[in-house]
């Protein structure tokens, strides 16, 4: 069994209050956290911009490349590289959907965990963004060599 003995007073002698520099720095991180989600929204545009362009690109490459009765010589890869460019543009306009969150505005606690689950969930799904557009564009430099 445990003793559970209640911490001790703190005296207001021996608390100093913050100097200008830790208020400007607790000022800072605030914000910082704060703009978190708006950094990701930014990301999620660009990636949407690059969503929507690398395909149209290539499309419009594969069309000048090949013609009107040129067959393509492995039309899976090229299925492929556009699901992959779709599935990155869907997660990228997804991470920019709002998310109701019940929150208490009484509470910092639930102030920063919708902060910080509000800038996760874009994260996840910010990273399967790029990695899906990574992944398009990969199969789509493979798709010439083969």
């Amino acid at each position: 069994m445990t003793d559970q003995t209640p911490p001790p007073e703190i005296e207001a002698e021996t608390v100093t209050p913050l100097g200008k520099v830790d208020e400007t720095l607790l000022e800072c991180f605030a914000k910082d956290v704060a703009a978190q989600t708006a950094r990701l929204d930014e990301l999620a545009k660009q990636l949407i911009i690059l969503g929507i362009a690398i395909p149209g690109i290539y499309a419009a490459a594969l069309k000048l490349a090949s013609g009107d009765k040129a067959p393509l010589d492995n039309p899976k890869l090229l299925l492929l590289t556009f699901v992959c460019w779709l599935f990155a543009l869907g997660l990228s306009l997804a991470s920019l959907l709002p998310v109701r969150h019940e929150v208490d505005q009484d509470s910092l606690s639930d102030i920063r965990q919708y902060f910080s689950s509000s800038a996760r969930r874009k994260f996840y799904l910010l990273s399967f963004a790029c990695f899906s557009s990574f992944m398009g564009i990969s199969i789509a430099i493979l798709s010439i060599f083969i």
